[in-house]
C-alpha cells in the first residue's frame, strides 16, 4: 500500500469516528485530523470547541479514534494528540496507555466507566434519526397505522439515513434483520399507532437538540481555528 493509499484509509477510518453527543464524524465537523509518515505511525490530533470540553466525552472520541484508526491495514502505531485542551495531555496518556477514564480521571468518574454515557448518546443518536426517517415516512403519505406496522425491508434502499439508522440501531443491539418492525423504541418495542404522535414529539426535541448543540459547537471551533479552517476551505 503506497503512502497516499495508506493515508486516504486512514482518513476514511477517522471519518467513521463520531462526536457521540452530536452523532457528527469528527472528520465532518473538522474536529480531528490525522497525520501518516513513511513508517505507518499516524498521529491523530483531536481539536474541539472549546478548552473545557468535558474530559469524559473527548475520552471517548481519542479511544474511538485510535481503534478506528488502528484496524486499518498497514498502521503500525497510532499517537493520539488532544490538542488545546485542560486534560489533553492526561487523555492522550490514557489512549497511550490503554488506561481506562476511570483509572486516568479518578476525580471526575463514578467507577462504573463510560458505557451508560456512550448508550445515553446512541439512544439519542437513534430517536433523532428515527425521527427524521418516520416523518419522512408520513410526509409522503403514509398513515401512522401503516408506518407502524412496516419492518425494515419496506425501507427502500436509498431512504435518507436509512444506512446510519440501521447502524444506530446494531449499536444499541436492536434487531436489523427484514422483518423486524421499523418504528421502535429504544428498547425496541414496537411503537403503537395511537402513541407515534407522542413518540414523534419527543423525537423532535431531541433531534432539535442535537442539530442545534452541533451548529454552536461548528460555530465556537470555526471561530477558535479559524486559520486552520480557511486552509482547509482554502
Amino acid at each position: 500500500m503506497t503512502a497516499n493509499s495508506l493515508e486516504e484509509h486512514v482518513t476514511g477510518a477517522l471519518a467513521t469516528v463520531m462526536d457521540p453527543e452530536l452523532d457528527r464524524s469528527l472528520v465532518e465537523l473538522r474536529f480531528a485530523s490525522a497525520e501518516v509518515d513513511a513508517g505507518g505511525r499516524v498521529t491523530v490530533d483531536i481539536r474541539l470547541p472549546t478548552y473545557w470540553c468535558a474530559s469524559n466525552f473527548a475520552y471517548l472520541m481519542a479511544a474511538d479514534a485510535r481503534d478506528a484508526v488502528a484496524a486499518v491495514p498497514g498502521v503500525r502505531s497510532v499517537t493520539v494528540r488532544v490538542l488545546d485542551h485542560f486534560a489533553g495531555e492526561a487523555l492522550g496518556g490514557a489512549i497511550a496507555t490503554g488506561t481506562s477514564f476511570d483509572a486516568a480521571f479518578e476525580a471526575e468518574a463514578d467507577g462504573s466507566g463510560l458505557s451508560a454515557l456512550r448508550r445515553l448518546f446512541l439512544v439519542k443518536a437513534f430517536t433523532a434519526r428515527q425521527d427524521g426517517l418516520l416523518r419522512r415516512l408520513l410526509a409522503g403519505g403514509r398513515s401512522a397505522a401503516e408506518v407502524c406496522a412496516m419492518r425494515l425491508a419496506d425501507l427502500a434502499p436509498d431512504a435518507p439515513d436509512r444506512e446510519a439508522y440501521l447502524d444506530r440501531r446494531r449499536r444499541l443491539g436492536l434487531p436489523v434483520d427484514a422483518t423486524a418492525p421499523l418504528a421502535v423504541r429504544p428498547n425496541g418495542e414496537p411503537i403503537e399507532p395511537e402513541r407515534l404522535e407522542a413518540h414523534l414529539r419527543r423525537g423532535r426535541l431531541t433531534r432539535i437538540g442535537m442539530e442545534a448543540n452541533a451548529s454552536l459547537c461548528e460555530g465556537l471551533a470555526r471561530t477558535r481555528y479559524a486559520s486552520a479552517h480557511e486552509e482547509v476551505s482554502a
